[in-house]
C-alpha cells in the first residue's frame, strides 16, 4: 500500500445555515463554511483535489465571505506553485470547487462524465451554482464511475448533490481518508436522536438534485472511510496534514 499525506489548504470562509448540510434538520442553526483545495503528497504525479474559489465571488453572489489566503500562498507553504500540479481531481463542478482551474496551466482535470455533461448544459435553476465559463479551455480527462487515479488515490462516484460528484479516497498511515464529493460538514455524518426517530443513519446535503442519491452517497462514504474529510468543515482550518 502507498501511504500519502493530505494537506488541506483553506482559501476562504463564511457562514451558512446548518440545514444546508443536513437536509430538513437544524434550520436556523449557523454553521461555518470553508472552501479548500487539498494537496495529496505522495508518489508522482502531483495531485490536487478541487481548484478553489475566491471570497469575492461568493460576495458577488450574495454570500458574505472573507479570504483566508490565495491558492498561490497556500501552495507556497508546501514549496509548490500552481504550474507544478499535474492532476486536479474535481469533486464536482460547482463554482466553489472549479472556479480557479485556469491557474493550473500544466494540469489535466479529472471529472466524471455525468458531471461535465450536466455542467455544460445545466438546468436554469442551478446554472447559478456551476462554474460556467471558468471551465473553458481546461484539459479534462473524463471518467465514468469508480477508478484508481494513482498509487494510493482512487475516486468513487457519489451523486445526488450533483449528477456526477466523485469522492476521493486516499491511503494514509491512519487508514483510508475520503474527501467527500458533495458539500457537507461533520454533522452530515453524525446520527442524532432526531435522525434515529426518522430512521435516518446519516444526513443529506440540503442542496441536491436527488435527495435519495445524496443520502446513499453520504452513507457510502461513511462505510468506505476510516477518516472523513467533509468538503466545507472548519475542522481543517489550521491546515494540519492528514
Amino acid at each position: 500500500m502507498t501511504n500519502c499525506v493530505i494537506h488541506p489548504i483553506p482559501l476562504c470562509q463564511g457562514t451558512r445555515d446548518l440545514s444546508q448540510w443536513t437536509h430538513c434538520l437544524n434550520v436556523g442553526t449557523k454553521s461555518a463554511l470553508v472552501v479548500y483545495t487539498w494537496y495529496i503528497e505522495g508518489p508522482e504525479p502531483k495531485i490536487l483535489v478541487d481548484c478553489g474559489a475566491r471570497a469575492s465571488t461568493f460576495r458577488d453572489k450574495g454570500y458574505p465571505s472573507e479570504e483566508i489566503q490565495s491558492v498561490d500562498a497556500g501552495l507556497d507553504k508546501l514549496g509548490l506553485k500552481p504550474a507544478d500540479i499535474d492532476i486536479v481531481i474535481i469533486t464536482h463542478l460547482h463554482g466553489d470547487h472549479a472556479e480557479l482551474g485556469h491557474l493550473y496551466k500544466n494540469a489535466k482535470f479529472i471529472v466524471q462524465k455525468k458531471e461535465l455533461e450536466y455542467a455544460l448544459h445545466p438546468h436554469p435553476w442551478d446554472a447559478f451554482f456551476y462554474a460556467g465559463g471558468d471551465l473553458d479551455g481546461l484539459n479534462f480527462e473524463v471518467i465514468d464511475g469508480d477508478e484508481k487515479i494513482a498509487p494510493g488515490v482512487s475516486v468513487y462516484l457519489t451523486p445526488g448533490h450533483t449528477p456526477g460528484g466523485q469522492s476521493v479516497a486516499v491511503d494514509t498511515v491512519r487508514g483510508k481518508a475520503v474527501i467527500t464529493g458533495f458539500c457537507c460538514v461533520e454533522e452530515t455524518f453524525v446520527q442524532t436522536e432526531q435522525m434515529k426517530r426518522r430512521g435516518w443513519e446519516v444526513g443529506a446535503p440540503g442542496l441536491h438534485q436527488d435527495v435519495r442519491e445524496a443520502y446513499d452517497s453520504v452513507l457510502k462514504v461513511k462505510r468506505i472511510a476510516d477518516i472523513i474529510l467533509p468538503l466545507h468543515d472548519s475542522a481543517f482550518l489550521a491546515g494540519e496534514p492528514i
